[in-house]
């Protein structure tokens, strides 16, 4: 019979200690650029809503003249 263990791998202390500063500066960062994104959107002047053109687009079909040419 081969037998196996069944142990879990856990990260080392020293991993989680390097990242986690990186982790809060991100979210710092992250937060940060949010606030002013949303500073930037208050301060906008509301433009009307321009007028509807009525225009239509259609494609331009160029006929030739066939003819059967007996050689």
């Amino acid at each position: 019979m081969l037998v196996t263990s069944k142990s879990r791998r856990k990260r080392g202390k020293a991993i989680t200690i390097m990242l986690l500063p990186l982790v809060v500066i991100m979210f710092v960062v992250g937060w940060c650029l949010y606030w002013i994104g949303s500073q930037k959107r208050t301060g906008k002047a509301q433009r009307k809503p321009a007028e509807k053109e009525h225009v239509t687009i259609m494609p331009i079909v160029f006929e030739e003249n066939q003819e059967i040419v007996n050689e």
